[in-house]
């Protein structure tokens, strides 16, 4: 009854908002539920309406469906922080529904790590992914927040291969970009068990603060904020300083000079980089990210998959690319998992390629044609 009660009281002000003519807000206010729920029946937990609805949307693990769901009552809880009910003059919104709308705004479709590795895992099962003859590889940043039991590596890991024998080979470095090379490449796939399968996660990562500040992420014993992706932003600061690098094997920092020189390439014009805010260009800069690691990640597998008796040994490979959002963590933040943007998934095998994106993720509003890469 409380629940039916609270989205009674909640989802009435948004019909009105939606019919009203005028643009003043309608009177809407968490006070007013507060004020209201003191009427309805207590709980065993003494809990209010109110604090039901907080209770849900501070879920870390949210499912998508119910994201969907509350998702037009965070605008409310906003206008409510502000003063005087003005949009304008609202406060920043507590966490974590700020964190939730600039996950919205700027990564639409993105889910938690558990649910991407349910699907995946799902769906490769029913293609006779087993833990015998499975061999998964990741290209992620080197950053450790993406190195964590509740990564979305370490989640797959565990679904899909022997979690006592069957580990994860790191192809990535700095930015997510698979840097191994083709000597590395060629290791990797070597270790592939006999007619086995090949799974393959990629993508740059990206942090959000509990305040939504996009780029920046709290960390364990750091007294604030920090910056995630490091490298991302820091060849954008480079470059927005007039910098010129060409990347060469015999510099110490090859790494970085790499991404300053194929991010610049990616950016185009810097005076449209200008009028971007911070946030707006930080999820930018992430988004070319991810076209120059899709680049160089098919670069690698076609080169490989290329080569005279390569299907003899290896039966599929399966390619799962997007971006990595990271939560906070620590004394001060809430924590939880992070989430994932997939914008491709598709399988090779010695008849082709086949795109699996719509089966797994049609239900997702991710706007994937955005992409560069995955457009072309």
């Amino acid at each position: 009854m409380r629940f039916c009660h609270l989205w009674s009281l909640a989802l009435l002000p948004l019909t009105e908002a939606f019919v009203l003519p005028s643009k003043t807000a309608p009177a809407f206010s968490i006070s007013a539920l507060r004020e209201s729920s003191t009427s309805s029946s207590s709980s065993s937990e003494n809990d209010t309406p109110i604090q039901d609805l907080e209770n849900i949307l501070s879920d870390p693990i949210m499912s998508a469906r119910s994201a969907r769901i509350v998702a037009p009552l965070m605008s409310l809880l906003a206008l409510e922080a502000g003063v005087g009910g003005s949009p304008a003059n609202a406060a920043p919104a507590p966490y974590p529904y700020a964190f939730d709308a600039s996950l919205s705004r700027y990564f639409p479709g993105s889910l938690p790590n558990s649910d991407i590795a349910q699907r995946i895992a799902s769906t490769l099962r029913k293609r006779d992914y087993r833990p015998y003859n499975t061999l998964v590889g990741s290209s992620l940043c080197s950053d450790e927040i993406n190195d964590t039991p509740q990564s979305l590596a370490t989640d797959i890991q565990k679904k899909l291969v022997d979690i006592k024998d069957g580990g994860v080979f790191n192809l990535g470095g700095l930015g997510g970009m698979p840097f191994v090379g083709t000597s590395g490449f060629g290791a990797f796939l070597s270790h592939c068990p006999n007619s086995g399968k090949i799974f393959i996660l990629f993508g740059p990562h990206v942090g959000i603060s509990q305040e939504g500040v996009v780029g920046k992420v709290e960390r364990i014993g750091v007294s604030k904020p920090s910056t995630s992706c490091g490298a991302a932003v820091g060849a954008y600061k480079a470059i927005m300083a007039g910098a010129d690098v060409t990347a060469t094997s015999t510099s110490s920092d090859f790494q970085e000079e790499y991404i300053i020189e194929k991010l610049k390439e990616k950016l185009g014009p810097l005076a449209d980089m200008e009028g971007k805010g911070g946030d707006e260009a930080v999820a930018h800069i992430t988004k070319k990210m991810f076209d120059m690691v899709v680049e160089l990640m098919l670069a690698n597998v076609g080169a490989a998959v290329a080569k005279d008796g390569f299907w003899n040994k290896v039966t599929e490979v399966s390619l799962l690319g997007g971006i990595v959002v990271n939560r906070g963590h620590g004394p001060n933040a809430k924590g939880g998992e992070d989430y994932f943007q997939p914008l491709m998934f598709k399988v090779l095998d010695a008849d082709g390629e086949t795109d699996l994106y719509a089966d797994v993720f049609r239900d997702l509003p991710t706007p994937v044609k955005c992409y560069t890469v995955v457009q072309g």
